[in-house]
């Protein structure tokens, strides 16, 4: 039996930031790399034409739905005749190491059809590449079977599952890689990232109103009290070895425009008290767009009650605190 095919499925959004590290790396071993670009406007979609493993395929949702996405993904990955294992792979997301190489990577190589696999991010530190925070161990390949295509996402807009999954799945079949991990460029590029995170609170908000704004805080400083590692050095060795510098092609001048007018847009509509009680008020990003800081002295205390303790979030005076605030927030 022949190697199967490398599939890797990728949505897009203006990433023209990264888009072109993310090919040029990815193409050194992928045999196809599915685009599903949704609609953007910085160039991505021209990026990805320049690419001859590409299949652009176009998202014409208006509003984001992660989840709709990746079954658009994997619809088009089912046309692609032969056996395939399909990597779910984000556009600023690149295999560590000399992956290629690993015992790991022979294990997904010889896997079976309706085998999956989990492995680590390696979520690279705000400011300084040189170290990075870890996270649960996420499922990013599946080796294709019929049981794959009769599965399902749940309907979730954002913070999707990577797989679909049946109701019947083996776990017997799941299986845990060491060898490398995915290193996650995101939060290299700071201004973007908070203005992608900003976007990401007013949409949850949007979808769901009575969603707690204590959890959304909570959720998104989660870095602030992460343990952080030093990268390796042979972080980018496959890259390395190919002669390829994927640092040359990511562009932090970038600062994720297009959220911050997707965030006007939901503000123009809805007004801003809608918004208040969400982290989202830094002082020179409402400068830049002519906004005034619609939170009440109560609300700017509570803001500061959650900077605070963000340390200690876990411990159970905090949850109890927070469990409270929730009934009345």
């Amino acid at each position: 039996m022949g190697k199967p095919l490398y599939v890797v499925l990728t949505p897009v959004r203006n990433e023209a930031w990264v888009l072109r590290a993310f090919l040029e790396a990815t193409s050194l071993w992928a045999d196809y790399i599915i685009i599903a670009d949704q609609m953007s406007t910085d160039g991505s979609r021209e990026i990805a034409k320049e690419y001859p493993k590409v299949i652009l395929v176009d998202n014409e949702r208006k509003e984001m739905h992660q989840a709709a996405t990746r079954r658009l993904l994997f619809e088009e990955a089912k046309k692609i005749e032969g056996e395939k294992l399909l990597f779910t792979l984000d556009a600023d997301e690149f295999l560590s190491g000399d992956f290629v190489n690993t015992s790991d990577w022979q294990k997904i190589i010889n896997s079976r059809p309706d085998d999956s696999f989990c492995w680590r991010w390696m979520n690279l530190k705000q400011g300084d590449v040189t170290k990075y925070s870890t996270f649960q161990h996420y499922y990013w390949c599946v080796h294709e079977s019929e049981a794959l295509w009769e599965g399902e996402f749940p309907d979730n807009f954002i913070h999707e599952w990577r797989l679909p999954w049946s109701p019947q799945a083996d776990k017997s079949h799941e299986f845990l890689i060491n060898d490398f991990c995915s290193i996650h460029l995101a939060r290299v590029n700071q201004l973007r990232q908070r203005n992608k995170e900003r976007f990401y609170q007013v949409s949850t908000v949007e979808q769901d109103p009575k969603k707690s704004k204590i959890s959304l805080y909570r959720h998104y400083h989660e870095e602030e009290k992460l343990e952080y590692f030093d990268v390796p050095e042979n972080a980018y060795r496959f890259y390395e070895n190919h002669g390829l510098d994927i640092w040359k092609y990511v562009y932090l001048d970038d600062d994720g425009e297009y959220y911050t007018k997707e965030v006007l847009g939901y503000f123009k509509r809805d007004g801003l008290k809608k918004y208040a009680l969400l982290d989202i008020w830094d002082e020179d990003w409402m400068k830049r767009n002519g906004l005034n800081d619609p939170r009440t002295r109560i609300q700017k205390m509570l803001h500061l009650y959650l900077k605070k303790t963000m340390p200690r979030a876990t411990s159970i005076w905090v949850r109890c605190i927070d469990k409270l605030l929730k009934l009345f927030v």
